[in-house]
């Protein structure tokens, strides 16, 4: 038997064949009456049946904290997603059994909660809102970690938006309660064996990405949320290019990357993509455009759930379980 235990809620239910593939029992919350966690009016509903079986046992709640996607039956916000993980978390914290005595009656007795429990959070809450960039802003990326580890013992969050040296970010790790797991190094190699690149490269489109990843890049101009400009010239003529990204929504960037890459004369370009993150409207068809575009030269993670990566491309998506277990 595996020293833990894996509770996956709705947004990582997608990593449960691995995860049992790896020999955990994994558990998921129960649908309604209405064989759904959403009643009509927007409220969630969260129950773990066998939960007594979870008693003195470390427990491992995964979740992916961002709205779902077209991939997914039901439609959740990232709030929704946030809300379910806490109260799996308070559910944990006073696990009762309750037996129906006669209509309406019930009788509810105490069962004995797990004796450790951490998180996984496989992408973060609100993972733009990390700091203040205008007067009176609320950081909703700090409230909902800080909320997160509150309720249970540490926080594990894939490759996350928010820096290590933010100063609420390094407090949360001072204490014990937040670590950070880094996928890139896995996911690269995971690139250059798929494409067959023996000998290649790493860079990034932009500085972020220069500061997240420490390699090289371009720079990134932005006007707006859809349309960016890079600048800069890199060495890369005649060699394999690997591109690390930490995010991609419509694939835009990746794409200018590309171009840009070919203009310096690169051999072969494979793109590294740690979060596939598909837009409300159209997103998968922007996803399954840009692998087209770049002729399927590219792997992502399965932190989100996409038809793309998940269903369509499993052999272009890098799993991330592989990397939870040796960490955890």
């Amino acid at each position: 038997m595996r020293d833990y235990d894996v509770i996956l809620a709705s947004g990582a239910e997608h990593l449960g064949l691995r995860f049992k593939q790896h020999g955990f029992n994994v558990y998921r919350s129960a649908l309604n009456y209405d064989n759904k966690r959403m009643f009509p009016n927007g409220d969630l509903y969260v129950r773990i049946p066998r939960i007594s079986r979870l008693s003195n046992r470390k427990v491992v709640v995964v979740q992916c904290c961002t709205g779902s996607g077209p991939a997914e039956e039901e439609s959740y916000s990232t709030s929704d997603r946030l809300v379910e993980l806490m109260l799996i978390l308070n559910l944990l914290h006073n696990p009762v059994r309750v037996d129906q005595l006669n209509h309406k009656t019930y009788k509810a007795d105490p069962v004995e909660p797990p004796r450790k429990v951490e998180v996984v959070l496989s992408f973060q809450p609100f993972a733009l809102q990390d700091k203040a960039f205008k007067t009176g802003e609320a950081v909703s990326a700090k409230w909902a970690l800080q909320l997160v580890a509150g309720a249970c013992n540490k926080v594990w969050v894939i490759n996350p938006h928010a820096p290590e040296s933010l100063d609420w970010v390094e407090n949360l790790q001072r204490r014990g309660l937040l670590e950070y797991i880094d996928i890139t190094p896995r996911l690269i190699e995971f690139a250059g064996n798929q494409f067959g690149f023996d000998d290649y490269v790493v860079i990034t489109p932009d500085e972020g990405g220069q500061e997240r990843f420490d390699v090289a890049g371009f720079g990134k101009s932005r006007e707006n949320s859809f349309s960016v400009e890079l600048h800069g010239d890199l060495k890369v003529k005649g060699k394999n290019v690997v591109v690390i990204d930490d995010l991609t929504k419509s694939g835009g960037t990746l794409l200018k990357t590309a171009d840009r890459l070919r203009k310096q004369e690169a051999k072969e370009i494979a793109f590294a993509v740690v979060h596939a993150l598909p837009l409300i409207e159209e997103g998968e068809e922007l996803l399954e455009n840009l692998v087209k575009k770049i002729d399927g030269k590219i792997v992502a993670s399965n932190t989100v759930k996409t038809d793309v990566f998940c269903v369509k491309n499993p052999e272009l998506t890098y799993n991330v379980v592989d990397s939870l277990v040796k960490r955890l």
